[in-house]
């Protein structure tokens, strides 16, 4: 038997905590290390023991771990598959809704457990702390049982979850009398890339107060950057659920805006969804989770149309949008206009992996042959070039809800992106800030 976990009836996993066995919530594991398992000791015999301590296990009385010789033997008795009853000696194992774990001499409702694999158990933690959009409408997890994992009115039945049509992380598909739903899970990421010196972390500390303060946004950040320990300190304030930094060394241009495309390749970002990149320059100016929601329906890439008065922006004619790539190698396409990259929407980390992994192998091969300056506006031309080509890429949801600073502020609005500002951008970002009265 693989290592097996332990959910109660009352849809929470057994743990260990301050010398006894305890029901903890799906939604307070945080890691495996004192979470209970079954563990098979051979010749049909099994003992509960301690995930980090699998050598020793618990008296007969379930009240002290590291028993040098067992003095009880664990039989199964299944109700189904993976549901099943533990007999210990002539009790059976039962849980109670104060958290507590006992035996009693019979086995009726509270006895029931469910035997979870580590994969199983990891995939309801990951749903029970997002939330599902299911018919264009959100749900929560509210409670779970051996049998199924309750969103609301909602109910999920576990082996839908665990069967052979549900391999994707970010979306599955289950049934309620015989007639499929199809559930997206909620859980939203913003990425920064905070590379060089200047005026960079004066700019992120800018964008990431207005996406708490005025965003109102309580998800995870993924922060990319060389100056790690001054990251750290602007983000510790914030009531974030989770800040990730990495630490990368970036010595050129190249390095400065190609990471951001390693960075969606990676498995990092895959349980993802929905993912936003956004520049050190951008300001959020509304209440970002209705717009996590809603772009949720989008299927496609998203970033703001370039549409300037007075310039070609078009990606047949234009470098900063992968003319130069277009023209090397051309393809059937209208002459649309290309995008800007300081605001990229990724519906989902798992689904467009393979996308960015392609266009991280073109950015490396491509500089490698041609030198690490050949493509003009270096990833940006890249992401042109083939989302466009791949049919990947669309205006919506980003290009309306994202202006430059040199325009005025439309109602919808929620990037403002100073890039046009140049050298200014900061003293710009600065007076915005006071003018909206946003932090």
């Amino acid at each position: 038997m693989e290592t097996s976990y332990i959910l109660s009836d009352h849809g929470m996993v057994l743990s260990y905590e301050e010398g006894k066995i305890i029901q903890k919530p799906l939604k307070n594991i945080l890691d495996f290390e004192d979470l209970v398992i079954i563990k098979n000791v051979g010749f049909g015999s099994y003992s509960i023991q301690i995930k980090n301590e699998e050598i020793f296990s618990f008296n007969s009385h379930l009240t002290y771990h590291n028993k040098a010789v067992d003095d009880h033997f664990i039989k199964f008795e299944y109700l189904d598959n993976k549901i099943v009853f533990f007999k210990i000696n002539d009790n059976y194992l039962s849980s109670f809704p104060d958290y507590s774990v006992n035996t009693l001499p019979e086995a009726i409702t509270w006895e029931k457990f469910r035997i979870l694999s580590e994969q199983e158990l990891k995939r309801i933690i990951y749903l029970s702390q997002n939330s599902l959009l299911i018919d264009e409408k959100l749900y929560s997890f509210t409670s779970a049982s051996t049998e199924a994992m309750n969103f609301g009115d909602m109910r999920i039945e576990f082996n839908d979850l665990f069967s052979d049509i549900n391999k994707n992380i970010t979306e599955f598909t289950f049934f309620i009398d015989n007639f499929p739903f199809f559930a997206k899970i909620i859980n939203p990421l913003f990425v920064y890339v905070i590379f060089g010196n200047g005026d960079i972390l004066s700019q992120f500390k800018m964008s990431i107060k207005s996406l708490v303060d005025v965003g109102k946004y309580k998800g995870d950040v993924l922060i990319v950057t060389d100056h790690e320990e001054e990251v750290q300190e602007l983000c510790k304030d914030y009531n974030l659920r989770n800040v990730i930094i990495i630490q990368a060394t970036a010595t050129d241009r190249l390095d400065f805006v190609g990471i951001r495309v390693r960075m969606l390749a990676s498995d990092i970002v895959k349980s993802y969804s929905p993912i936003f990149y956004i520049d050190a320059d951008v300001l959020i100016v509304k209440d970002i989770n209705p717009t996590l929601v809603k772009s949720s329906k989008f299927e496609k890439i998203s970033a703001q149309l370039e549409d300037y008065l007075y310039f070609n922006n078009r990606i047949k004619h234009n470098i900063s949008v992968g003319s130069t790539l277009f023209n090397e190698c051309p393809f059937e396409i209208n002459d649309v206009n290309g995008f800007n990259g300081g605001v990229l929407f990724v519906p989902s980390g798992e689904k467009f992996q393979d996308i960015f992994k392609t266009a991280y192998i073109m950015m490396v091969k491509y500089t490698h042959r041609n030198g690490r300056e050949s493509i003009p506006f270096y990833e940006q031309s890249i992401l042109n070039y083939i989302l466009y080509k791949s049919n990947n890429f669309s205006p919506e949801p980003v290009s309306s809800i994202t202006e430059l600073s040199c325009e005025e502020v439309k109602k919808d609005a929620v990037f403002i992106h100073y890039f046009p500002a140049g050298g200014e951008r900061t003293t710009h970002m600065k007076n915005d800030i006071k003018e909206l009265g946003l932090c």
